[in-house]
């Protein structure tokens, strides 16, 4: 093979590897932007304040639904995996809330207060398998004030608890009303995820725990 020709192979050979490096550079850039944008997609609420740009202790929003107050944030981005499941906490609010006239009776099956604190936890969950499980991101959360809320508890009915089909991921909220914590004095919560079942409600991993601890 000449000169000329043996350049020509060589420098071909380059620009269809510099061309497919790119392409998997820009395809591996676009699933971790994805990835991300899939994480930090939460919504408001309809049972409460819009507080999903609320990140600094004290300060206040007030809309139709009422008016909420920060009064702990801790941004965590912690995952951890069970079995098949993969779970992020993203982040974690303790806030002091006082509902609308119209939401008061919505409120009315989880306290008899008209004005309370309550911990929101943004989460992330992906079944990483080829079998559907059952699981519940938030089964329970403990304060260091000895109150305990469980998921039956939520109001924010998001419904990211049960089923979760194989390659599934759901993004989103769950909420808790605290009726036996001061929310400017919680220094940590605990927050324990349920087990992790198989199609026939069996379990297959034990639940996973977080330690939230705040400033």
């Amino acid at each position: 093979m000449s000169i000329k020709k043996w350049t020509l192979l060589v420098l071909t050979a380059a620009i269809i590897t510099g061309c497919s490096t790119d392409r998997a550079e820009k395809t591996k850039q676009k699933s971790t932007e994805q990835n991300n944008s899939d994480e930090l997609k939460f919504k408001d609420s309809p049972q409460a304040s819009d507080d999903t740009k609320l990140t600094k202790v004290n300060e206040s929003v007030e809309d139709p639904d009422g008016m909420v107050t920060l009064k702990k944030y801790k941004k965590i981005d912690e995952e951890q995996k069970a079995d098949l499941i993969s779970l992020t906490v993203s982040e974690v609010k303790v806030m002091q809330y006082r509902p609308s006239v119209d939401l008061i009776d919505f409120f009315h099956g989880y306290t008899d207060k008209e004005e309370f604190p309550y911990i929101r936890v943004n989460v992330r969950v992906k079944n990483n398998g080829k079998k559907p499980v059952h699981f519940a991101p938030v089964s329970e959360i403990k304060t260091d004030q000895g109150e305990k809320v469980t998921w039956e508890n939520d109001f924010y009915l998001e419904k990211l608890n049960g089923k979760i089909k194989p390659g599934e991921v759901k993004v989103g909220s769950l909420g808790f009303i605290l009726n036996e914590t001061k929310p400017e004095d919680v220094k940590t919560v605990i927050i324990k995820s349920s087990e992790v079942l198989n199609k026939d409600k069996k379990k297959i991993a034990e639940p996973l725990s977080f330690n939230v601890h705040f400033e």
